[in-house]
This record gives structure tokens, C-alpha cells and sequence, in this order.
């Protein structure tokens, strides 16, 4: 891939086969013959690229595979719901959620499931830190989650580890820290947590680097065991339903093995929640539905048309057309100034061009080289808006409308932290890539060609 940019830009800057200027790079040459017209154009391109980037980056920010989400194009976000026959009647129903049995018994056996794990999403409240000699009362957001939860997201341990599957499954009351709960009591040794209702200390076994509240999966203050005796409001395992065993208070999010899709994982799934809403209803005595369905990351963060029974590629690609449109639009928009400032600057050049013609320089070799003295200066605007579209995003990262768009009003001390992953990766760069290609041929062909076609002695005449 470098090797291939290299030799673009090679072919680029290359001499002009006769009538260089001084044998040197002609596209660098005109940029510093014609300041104020190579300003005005790498401006407009800077401005029109930031703001389709702007667009790219907060959608890459929500959708991508960035850490510690790192595999959410393999993430399903599982949807359970129970209800009796009399339940419906009464137009009552259960928790939607499920218990640690249905987890163990149905989710980690499918074969197209590489783990699952159960949690409940971040909520805050007031913890108590403290240890020998002192108390901290801190406002903190604590999700409740397995072991599972810490092979699903790629969470960076500054120190200690996750807890164990032994402690767990004993019901520990064991708990890991973000490095900012860690910074606030400077250093982690020898404390324990305790919620407002002094219920069994949590015991710090490891300390994680804050997460950015963008990442709405997964940050959190505290990540306690749901199996630590009395941690949780409720015990996902009791809701005084004991025929219903696989209804709890638990949300399911599944990692898929390689090669498995979606419709897999249903498909897989439909005969086992047959056969339970079966087995359930001869217990009870009563008609039993568990439904399932399940979510991709891509359709529970951006579902603008279509069923969302129908997360198919054909589907996802409809849903990426809003936001194109929206950066083509940003686009075309500077394009057509652009086109005018290029079509200018042609016609102070066709004597030069008529003067090419008439030494035998091909039109075809012309505009070719005219296409690409544009793109350099598209791409040296390219790289200025790639830096103002960082620089704004950093600058509204706190506002409300950008907490807003990540769902992050949940976390009383949201750090809208931003990591470099958020900018830069290959499928952003390609982005650009074809951002700036798109301009440049939009801003520069047509009048290019239209100067072009003109006769070889209107051109050479142009300036008598």
C-alpha cells in the first residue's frame, strides 16, 4: 500500500517531458508561482473535507471496531422477553432480561457463539471507599457484569485482573476500578467499597484505564461480580417465578464464532426456545413464550429505513446512505466554488496550453497533468481538514448535542476522552482518500476540459 502511494505521488511530481519549468516538480512549481490562488484553493478544500470527516469519524466513533469494543462487527446484543397467558391478559409481563441459568444452559452451549456474557448496563451512585484510616464517598457509575464480560471487550489492566471464574462463581464480592476511581484515592491498596446501604465490602482485585465515555458498551467506574451476595438492587436469579427459570434481570450480549452470521445464531437458537417455552408451560400450567431476537452493533446504533428483522448488507448499505448524501453534499457544495477558482486560473493559462498544444502536447497528457497538479493541492487540503476535523471534534467532545448523539448522560463523571484509534485507521483513510479524489474531480475536469477543447490559435491570441 505505501509502496503504491509512493508511486502516485512519484508520477504526480514528476518533470514535464519537455517545457518544464526548470526540469523541478511542475504541481510544486505552479503552488509557489500562484500563492494566494494555491491559499484560497487548499482553504476551501481543508473546510469541505473536515466537515464530510467530521461526519465519517462520529459514525466510525459509534460503529467501529475500536478498543476496548473491539469486536463489535461479531457482537450480537440479544433482546429476551417472557410473558404467561395470564400475564397478557392482565397486560402484565416479566423483566426483560434473563438469568444466569439461561446463559450457561442455552447461550455458552450454541456452537455458533464464541462466549457470551451477562451484565447490567451502568447506573451511578454513591460509594463508599475507605480503608484503616479513611473514607472516600465517591459518585461513581457501576456496571455489574462475569468474567465473561472481560474476554468480550479489550479493557487495558493498569494493574491487578479481572476476577476470576472461581470467584464468581462463589460469589465474591469482588470488584475492578477504573484508573479514575484508582487516581481520586491515590493508589487502590487496602480499600474496600461499600454502596449507601453498607451492604458486604467489595474487595479491589484489579485496576482498568478509564474508559471514554464514547464508548457506551463499556464505560464505568466500577465493574462488580452480579453474583457477590447483595451487591445488586435485585438477584437476576429471583423474581419469585421459579417455573420461569431462564427470566432474570441479566442482558445478553454474545460474541460470534468466525463465519457465523446473525441469521445463524437465530436459526440455532429458534428449536431451544421452542422446546423451553414448552417445558415452561407444562410447569406452570399455563402458556409460556420466551421471544428472542438479537441486534448487530451496526443496526442498534443507526437504523434509518427499513425492518430491523432485515440486518442484511443490502439493508446496512441503505442505512449508510443518509450520512453519504450528507458528505457529498459537503462536498459538491465547495466543489462548485472551487470549479470557478480552477476555471479562472484556466484561463489565465491557455496561452501557456496553446503554446503546449502547438509542440505536439497531447490534450489527453494535458489534462491529465492538470487533474493532478489539483490533486496535490486537494490533498495538502485534505491533510489541513483532516486536522480541523480532529480539532473540532476534540473541541465539542463536551458539549451537550455530542453527549447526546453517544448516550453517555448516564455517567456522572463522563470523560469524553478521545484516542487516537477514534481518527485514524485504514477504513478512515480511505475515506479521505476518496473524499479528496471526488473534489478534485468535481472542482477540476469540467473546466479543465472545457479550456482545453478551445483551438490551438484562440489560445496562442489569448493574451494579444
Amino acid at each position: 500500500m505505501i509502496s503504491k502511494i509512493l508511486s502516485a505521488f512519484k508520477t504526480i511530481l514528476s518533470p514535464l517531458p519537455s517545457g518544464g519549468v526548470g526540469g523541478g516538480f511542475h504541481a510544486l512549481a505552479l503552488i509557489r508561482e500562484d500563492k494566494l490562488f494555491s491559499a484560497i484553493y487548499i482553504a476551501g478544500t481543508a473546510v469541505a473535507i473536515a466537515s464530510a470527516m467530521v461526519i465519517a469519524i462520529v459514525f466510525h466513533i459509534k460503529l467501529g471496531d475500536i478498543a476496548p469494543e473491539s469486536h463489535r462487527s461479531r457482537t450480537l446484543y440479544v433482546i429476551n422477553s417472557f410473558a404467561t397467558e395470564s400475564a397478557k391478559r392482565n397486560n402484565s409481563g416479566f423483566p426483560a432480561g434473563v438469568s444466569t441459568m439461561a446463559i450457561d444452559s442455552v447461550f455458552r452451549q450454541m456452537k455458533s457463539v464464541e462466549l457470551a456474557t451477562g451484565l447490567q448496563s451502568a447506573s451511578w451512585n454513591n460509594f463508599i471507599i475507605a480503608d484503616e484510616q479513611q473514607e472516600h464517598i465517591v459518585n461513581a457509575a457501576a456496571m455489574a457484569c462475569d468474567p465473561d464480560f472481560f474476554r468480550l471487550y479489550d479493557l487495558d489492566f493498569i494493574s491487578g485482573r479481572p476476577f476470576s471464574e472461581k470467584e464468581f462463581r462463589d460469589g465474591e464480592p469482588v470488584c475492578v476500578v477504573s484508573e479514575n476511581i484508582a487516581k481520586q484515592l491515590g493508589g487502590v491498596d487496602h480499600f474496600v467499597i461499600y454502596d449507601r446501604n453498607n451492604l458486604p465490602p467489595l474487595r479491589i482485585v484489579g485496576v482498568v484505564k478509564t474508559v471514554s465515555a464514547l464508548m457506551e458498551n463499556t464505560a464505568a467506574d466500577l465493574y462488580i461480580s452480579y453474583k457477590a451476595k447483595d451487591v445488586l438492587a435485585f438477584n437476576p436469579d429471583d423474581f419469585g417465578i421459579e417455573q420461569i427459570a431462564y427470566c432474570g434481570g441479566l442482558q445478553v450480549r454474545v460474541l460470534l464464532r468466525d463465519g457465523y452470521s446473525r441469521e445463524d445464531f437465530l436459526k440455532e437458537l429458534e428449536p431451544l426456545r421452542k422446546h423451553y417455552n414448552a417445558m415452561a408451560s407444562q410447569q406452570v400450567g399455563e402458556g409460556v413464550e420466551w421471544v428472542v431476537s438479537a441486534e448487530k452493533h451496526f443496526f442498534k446504533n443507526m437504523h434509518f429505513f427499513g425492518d430491523l428483522d432485515d440486518q442484511t448488507l443490502v439493508n446496512q448499505a441503505k442505512n449508510l446512505m443518509p450520512p453519504a448524501i450528507l458528505m457529498l453534499l459537503f462536498l459538491f457544495l465547495p466543489a462548485i466554488n472551487l470549479s470557478g477558482l480552477v476555471s479562472n486560473r484556466m484561463e489565465a493559462r491557455r496561452a501557456e496550453m496553446g503554446i503546449r498544444k502547438a509542440f505536439g502536447g497531447k490534450r489527453r497528457t494535458l489534462l491529465n497533468e492538470i487533474i493532478n497538479e489539483n490533486l496535490v493541492l486537494t490533498l495538502l487540503g485534505g491533510a489541513v481538514g483532516w486536522v480541523l476535523s480532529w480539532v473540532f471534534i476534540s473541541a465539542v467532545s463536551e458539549s451537550q448535542i455530542f453527549v447526546d448523539i453517544f448516550q453517555a448522560t448516564s455517567l456522572p463523571n463522563r470523560q469524553m476522552s478521545l484516542d487516537f484509534r477514534m481518527f485514524f485507521t485504514p477504513t478512515l483513510f480511505l475515506i479521505a482518500f476518496v473524499c479528496c479524489a471526488v473534489l478534485n474531480l468535481m472542482a477540476a475536469l469540467l473546466p479543465a476540459w472545457h479550456s482545453l477543447r478551445k483551438p490551438i490559435v484562440e489560445s496562442l491570441n489569448q493574451k494579444r
